[in-house]
């Protein structure tokens, strides 16, 4: 075997180091390829996470997007009830200082109906801040309603009455006024007072036996209607201006 070796030593150096080469070559290659392998790996994970977060991100500004956009919208539909409810609430007071002088019953409840819708729509769309004071502008408004609804018919004919400026004009509007005063005051001769308002106002031409009944039981009233129209007048602008005050907070309008 020793001679065989010394006889092939040459030969077996030559293979040894072909083999070591060879087996260096298939070592590194494979150290390599280990590496390139891993570095793959990282970077599949990094572009994973980096896809992610890009989507993370997408997400979080598609959101804000969207909770502007409601934001927006929400603030538009409340602007546009509110200024509708505005709008309505002064038409229908309009309507009602026309009604007092002449007949304008159309328009007095067209506007009252438009004032109810508009109101629906805030209560729809306004947040609860809103609600106490609309609550109060509401409860004006029916006020205004209620004094019309007794008091406009009897102003209006007390209106024309006094206008004919007539012998008997004149004295059905003083005999009224003397049967008010006495059924106010509950005076023993509020019965001779009335049947002298009720014959007064037989005597005066161009009156219709409703005109009639109007002005008699105008008398009953235990406050002048002038007196009820101004105080309901004075509380419904002390309504109309809480609710704008409230309302320019609710819109921030007020930056």
């Amino acid at each position: 075997m020793t001679n065989f070796l010394r006889e092939h030593q040459t030969l077996l150096l030559a293979v040894f180091t072909v083999l070591v080469g060879f087996g260096g070559a298939w070592l590194g290659a494979k150290v390599q390829a280990g590496g390139g392998l891993a570095q793959a790996k990282a970077a599949k994970e990094a572009a994973a996470t980096a896809a992610a977060a890009t989507l993370q991100a997408v997400r979080e500004q598609t959101d804000r997007a969207a909770a502007a956009a409601h934001a927006a919208a929400l603030r538009s539909q409340r602007t546009t009830a509110i200024a509708d409810l505005l709008r309505s609430a002064r038409e229908y007071e309009r309507s009602l200082e026309l009604h007092y002088k002449e007949p304008n019953g159309a328009a007095v409840d067209s506007t009252y109906l438009a004032f109810v819708h508009a109101r629906a729509d805030v209560e729809l769309s306004a947040p609860s801040a809103l609600m106490e004071a609309l609550a109060q502008l509401v409860n004006s408004i029916e006020r205004l309603r209620f004094t019309s609804d007794r008091h406009a018919v009897p102003t209006q004919v007390h209106a024309r009455m006094l206008g004919m400026h007539t012998p008997e004009s004149t004295a059905a509007v003083r005999a009224l006024h003397a049967f008010h005063t006495a059924y106010q005051l509950d005076a023993s001769n509020k019965d001779v007072m009335e049947a002298e308002a009720t014959r007064a106002l037989a005597r005066v031409p161009g009156l219709s036996e409703d005109d009639r009944q109007h002005l008699y039981f105008a008398c009953w009233e235990p406050r002048p209607p002038h007196v009820l129209r101004r105080e309901d007048s004075e509380a419904h602008a002390i309504a109309m201006s809480r609710f704008v005050t409230e309302a320019r907070v609710v819109l921030s309008v007020n930056e």
